[in-house]
């Protein structure tokens, strides 16, 4: 199961959270926030902290997220039916081979006007432009 299917499903499972407070307790000049009550001394401040869980945002984000699930769903459905999966496919490696041969030509062309102390920028300028005529 994908893991945004178990978060919306736990988010849709928890109710509204309790009311909560939150305790800022200073022992030996350290500061910390804690849910429990301070254990040696009083705290220093002492709020209520509940959590609101019906903001408009996280309904929009729900909702996309149903929308996901929704259209995967579709989509595994329809590959299932359609025999099933990811199928293999083909792809020549020289879609065009006249192309391919024109950069090596030129690329050689190049090199013998440019000679043997040619640069390493032209050699890959070159090298790049046959690449991309031949992938």
């Amino acid at each position: 199961m994908d893991v945004r299917a178990i978060l919306l499903l736990a988010a849709m499972a928890a109710g509204p959270a309790s009311a909560q407070q939150v305790h800022k307790c200073v022992e030996g000049g350290k500061t910390s926030y804690q849910s429990a009550p301070c254990a040696n001394s009083a705290p220093q401040k002492t709020w209520d902290a509940t959590p609101q869980y019906d903001t408009y945002e996280n309904q929009l984000r729900l909702e996309r997220i149903r929308q996901d699930m929704r259209q995967r769903d579709q989509r595994q459905s329809y590959q299932a039916s359609s025999g099933g999966g990811v199928r293999g496919v083909v792809v020549s490696q020289y879609k065009e081979p006249d192309r391919c041969q024109a950069a090596k030509d030129h690329r050689d062309a190049v090199y013998r006007a440019a000679g043997i102390k040619r640069s390493f920028e032209l050699s890959r300028q070159m090298d790049d432009k046959v690449y991309a005529a031949c992938k």
